[in-house]
């Protein structure tokens, strides 16, 4: 007998994919429960096992070390359910070769690959101690722009590297930002969990891409163009990019609704509310940067996430907030391109980069131990939604949002859609 690893429906011997999500069958050894832990000292390529760290949908984090140099690592160890899963492997190894393809100091490092004697795939990755963002903003809540800036700079810095690269992440979240702090107490955040990362150009008959009228991502921060299951380039990140930066500014994503159903169909139909309108002690100045980064229309969102951040910085240094100099000189610099799009978003990221310094948030948060688990896991709508915001989103035609409801509806329909969430998975 073998099992779906999605649908866990059994099938019977020789059946190679489940007939209702064409999903690759695991043999029953291969089901949760069969995984060991990984004993103190168990080596794993160049390092040795310390401890368990985290465990998530798609395997174990675990702590080790370097015998021999004493390097601290973390380990990340792919279930064997998903080890025999093709599609996941091919993820699995994407995101390490993602990451090493964009080679930036605000992305986590990964910097080994290999597979245990079980058949259990793992890579190595540098050890983080922190928090992720999310966990941030449940101890400070919303963050003044003095704070919240310093940290979406170098976010969008991130981002625009591995737009440079020629990928797009697809599933920007807090849980996927990771926030370092150093002995001063400054932020330094490192992003995470390219493992539904999409190579821009890339054909789609790669294997680890999901198979098409699949939608992937997390409903409150994904694209108009994600929910409607279309193909998506590095616009997509500048959409999510302008729902976390609201969220961090204002306490709260912009769309919130009873299901995952409701949001998607807000973020194709609904404007987005202008921030000021939700969380009143901000600035109106702030709305216009931040509602560009969340147009419907792919082509109306700014080129590259420097020039949002760089418009955003303008527009709180324009209403009176304490900016950092250091981001000052670098939204300068962009706004004095002239904002053409004639050399390209590549050639702007790489004449910016220079400009961008270390920043320090005005009141630093405080540091929580590594192993606190935030890791997620792949299922079908169960991501808990946050409460609602307290405020009705600008005016839209009931018309119009049916119209976008049977657009969703009739796309599941013809293509079986199935909605898959990817928690991310890290220390």
């Amino acid at each position: 007998m073998s099992t779906c690893p999605t649908c866990r429906t059994e099938h019977a011997d020789g059946v190679v994919a489940c007939p209702s999500d064409a999903d690759t069958l695991s043999p029953d050894p291969a089901l949760p429960g069969a995984d060991p832990d990984l004993a103190p000292g168990t080596p794993v390529g160049e390092y040795r096992i310390d401890a368990k760290i985290g465990v998530g949908g798609f395997g174990t984090v675990y702590r080790a070390t370097h015998p021999v140099i004493g390097k601290a690592a973390a380990i990340k160890v792919l279930s064997r359910q998903c080890s025999a899963n093709p599609q996941l492997v091919s993820r699995f190894v994407a995101e390490a070769r993602a990451v090493n393809q964009i080679r930036h100091r605000n992305i986590i490092d990964i910097f080994s690959f290999g597979a245990l004697g079980d058949g259990r795939h793992y890579y190595v990755m540098e050890l983080l101690e922190g928090m992720t963002l999310d966990a941030y903003l449940r101890k400070r809540g919303r963050l003044p722009p003095a704070e919240a800036l310093p940290i979406l700079v170098k976010i969008a810095r991130a981002l625009d590297a591995a737009h440079a690269a020629g990928i797009a992440h697809r599933d920007l979240k807090p849980e996927n930002v990771f926030l370092v702090f150093d002995e001063d107490g400054a932020i330094f955040p490192k992003l995470l969990d390219f493992g539904i990362a999409k190579l821009l150009g890339e054909p789609s008959t790669t294997a680890h891409k999901t198979r098409t009228g699949h939608l992937i991502g997390t409903p409150l921060y994904m694209s108009p163009e994600q929910c409607r299951g279309r193909n998506v380039d590095h616009r997509t990140d500048v959409y999510s990019f302008g729902i976390l930066a609201h969220e961090l500014l204002a306490g709260a994503p912009p769309f919130d609704g009873e299901s995952a159903f409701d949001l998607l169909t807000k973020h194709a139909s609904e404007p987005a509310p202008p921030v000021s309108s939700l969380a009143t002690h901000l600035s109106p100045a702030l709305d216009a940067p931040l509602l560009r980064m969340l147009e419907k229309d792919p082509a109306s969102r700014p080129a590259s996430l420097l020039e949002a951040t760089a418009a955003l910085v303008e527009a709180a240094r324009g209403a009176g907030y304490d900016v950092p100099t250091s981001l000052l000189r670098a939204s300068d610099a962009a706004v004095g391109r002239g904002g053409s799009d004639a050399a390209g978003p590549r050639a702007r990221i790489a004449a910016a980069e220079p400009l961008a310094a270390e920043l320090a948030p005005t009141q630093p948060g405080p540091v929580a131990d590594a192993s606190t688990d935030r890791n997620g896991t792949e299922t079908v709508l169960q991501r808990s939604l946050p409460g609602k915001v307290e405020s009705t989103p600008a005016a839209v035609s009931r018309r119009r949002a049916a119209l976008a409801a049977v657009a969703i509806l009739g796309g599941a329909a013809a293509a079986a859609l199935t909605l898959r969430l990817t928690g991310s998975e890290h220390l």
